[in-house]
């Protein structure tokens, strides 16, 4: 893979356009990589050498895989570095201010969430429960981390980035409800769904905090498991 990389390259770079991730088809129109058995071999060496990550929307069917980007370094490069002039000595300091930036950090930190399931499990107290991971989204609604809990119950996880304790605002509660009654209605779950907040340094405790029946901070995704 390292050897001939180029079409490992432009399947990279096209997962890197769309960060929730991509189904066969679509990698195929935009790294121009045909729909056949050397796309299949390409996703497999970029799984098995943790480039990227196969998952499936909760309550969709196999053909429905989508391929995620989630090396951190090639996110890395692909959004700061590949474009950068080498002689703008400020751009780093300039870039800590931007939206640009301020978006990556919340999307780094989803990341770093996806890579750490198993100790996001751990703080939850259901290691030895069986779960399937998925992610969901519908045209008003988007969660990035699904457990689906063989114990009747589904943890819809909100990842937030934040440099201080994150606020449940009045505004943030009524999303949160309009999110699971969406959920349900889509996936006609009969399961008991339970909103976890995982945050950097945890929830300030606001009238809304009590949305959140789990709450996970940034220290325990580095817990050994």
């Amino acid at each position: 893979m390292f050897k001939l990389s180029e079409r490992h390259k432009a399947v990279v770079e096209a997962l890197a356009t769309k960060r929730k991730g991509l189904v066969r088809s679509e990698i195929s129109l935009l790294s121009g990589i045909s729909n056949g058995g050397g796309l299949t071999r390409i996703l497999k060496e970029l799984e098995e050498s943790s480039f990227i990550r196969t998952y499936r929307s909760f309550g969709k069917k196999q053909q429905d895989t989508l391929y995620q980007l989630v090396d951190l370094y090639s996110l890395f490069y692909l959004n700061f570095i590949r474009n950068t002039s080498p002689d703008d000595e400020n751009f780093w300091i300039n870039a800590m201010e931007s939206a640009k930036y301020r978006a990556w950090s919340g999307y780094a930190f989803e990341m770093v969430c996806l890579h750490h399931v198993k100790q996001i499990k751990k703080a939850l107290g259901i290691s030895g429960v069986q779960t399937s991971i998925y992610s969901w989204h519908s045209k008003d609604a988007q969660v990035d981390l699904v457990i689906d809990r063989k114990d009747q119950v589904v943890n819809l996880c909100e990842m937030k980035f934040s440099l201080y304790p994150f606020s449940i605002t009045r505004e943030y509660a009524d999303k949160l409800r309009n999110k699971i009654a969406a959920f349900k209605m889509a996936t006609k779950t009969r399961k008991s769904i339970f909103i976890t907040m995982v945050t950097t340094f945890g929830l300030m405790q606001t009238p809304y905090a009590y949305m959140a029946q789990n709450e996970i901070e940034m220290n325990a995704l580095f817990e050994q498991v």
